[in-house]
Formats: structure tokens, sequence, C-alpha cells
């Protein structure tokens, strides 16, 4: 019974780590949703002003440039937010590390049992068995590997997650890996949003502005039929300069 007890404890401290993980990680990509909202929104609202500052002839390529750029940026904005409102990361981050509060009191349960000694009852060891069940149960989200895998590479030297000798079951660079993983895992999504809006704007044809008075030739027509006509005004009632 006290080894049984002893790999409950253990599934318990790993599946409450695992779900503290998974908490972090949900977070985590709940703050990167958000700062790619506010920031793909800026820059749109950047490019609105900077096409009407610029004045490019309508039609140019920058002008078009410029609205297409405009357009997907703001689809962009559009497609993070529903997504991010269906997925709701920081709901589940919630009920994650709730739910890990309540598996970490009962392993500290079941290690008060197993330090006290003595003999335990078959029926006690089921309630704490059948405790842990709910508890674990009880939240309806799960984590993911990747957040056992970092649990893992976290406590890759406890004895716990070592073989019969002691040793490590990950080596250092399995254990930065899996911190890597855990880290990217929460910002591939918006990494290609980023991407494809860095191209945008790196590519955009600054060099194809065209001014609407320098190029416009009815414009060009109207501002020097005005230049003349003040000219004549001039002479015609003797003002010199």
């Amino acid at each position: 019974m006290r080894d049984f007890l002893e790999k409950l404890r253990q599934h318990a401290w790993r599946t409450a780590g695992a779900r503290y993980n998974a908490a972090r990680r949900l977070k985590r990509r709940d703050w990167i949703a958000t700062f790619s909202i506010a920031i793909f929104s800026a820059v749109g609202i950047a490019i609105a002003v900077a096409q009407k500052v610029y004045s490019p002839k309508p039609s140019s390529d920058l002008d078009n440039y410029l609205t297409v750029a405009a357009v997907c940026i703001g689809l962009f904005v559009i497609v993070i937010s529903l997504i991010e409102w269906g997925f709701s990361a920081a709901v589940k981050a919630d009920a994650l590390y709730r739910n890990a509060e309540s598996l970490n009191r009962h392993q500290r349960k079941v290690a008060q049992v197993l330090a006290a000694g003595g003999e335990i009852a078959e029926a006690s060891v089921t309630l704490l068995r059948e405790e842990y069940e709910r508890i674990k149960d009880s939240c309806p989200y799960n984590h993911e590997p990747v957040d056992h895998r970092l649990f893992t590479a976290q406590h890759r030297l406890s004895i716990e997650n070592g073989d019969t000798e002691g040793k490590p079951t990950m080596t250092w660079f399995g254990a930065t890996w899996a911190t890597l993983m855990d880290v990217l895992s929460s910002a591939k999504g918006f990494l290609i949003f980023w991407v494809v809006i860095l191209l945008l704007l790196a590519m955009t044809p600054w060099s194809r502005s065209e001014s609407r008075l320098g190029q416009d030739p009815a414009c060009a027509c109207s501002y020097g039929q005005g230049v003349n006509d003040d000219l004549s005004t001039e002479s015609r009632f003797g003002v010199s300069g």
C-alpha cells in the first residue's frame, strides 16, 4: 500500500507541475495575442495616416500597395481576435492553475500520510485514489505533452525523474530544447502574422509615390493658370513688387 501511495503522490505531483506549466503557457499566449492585436492595429492606423500625408496619386503603385496592406492588416486583427476569443486562453489558464493548486494540496496530503508511518488501511488508500481522480477530472481542460516535457526538464535531476541509479532521464540539451519548444508553442501561431506584416512593410514601394501637384497635368495647368491670373491682375492695377 505504501508503494502504491508513493506512486499516487508522484502522479499528482507530475500532473500538478504539468498543469502549472500549461497555465503559464496559455497566459503567455494570451499576452502575445493582446500585444499583437495592439501593434497590428497601430500599424494599420499608421499606414492610413502615411497614405494621407504622402498623398500619392490615386491608383499609383504606392497608393494601391498601401490600400492592400491596410486591408490585410485589418483582416489579421479580425482573424486573431476571433481565434483568441474562441480559444479563451485566459479562461483555460485560470482553470488549469486552480486545478494544479488542488492537485498540489492532494499530493502533500498523501505525503503526510506516508510520513506518519504505521499501517495504512486499504479503505484510506481507496479514498485517496478516488480523491485524486476526482480532482484531476474536475478540470475540463488538460495539459499538452509539451507541458509535461517541460516539467521533466525542470526536474530532470530529481530522484523521481531518474532511473534506479539516480541518473537524470533528460540531458541538458534535451532540457534546453524542451524549454525552447514551450516558449515557441505559445508564439508559433502569431509568428506567421508577424512575418507577413514585416514583409509587407519592408516591400512598400516608397520610391514609386507620385505627387498630385507634380504629376497630374490638370493640377499643373490649374496652378499655372492661377499664377498667370495673379500676374495679370497686378499689371492691370499697376501693382509692382
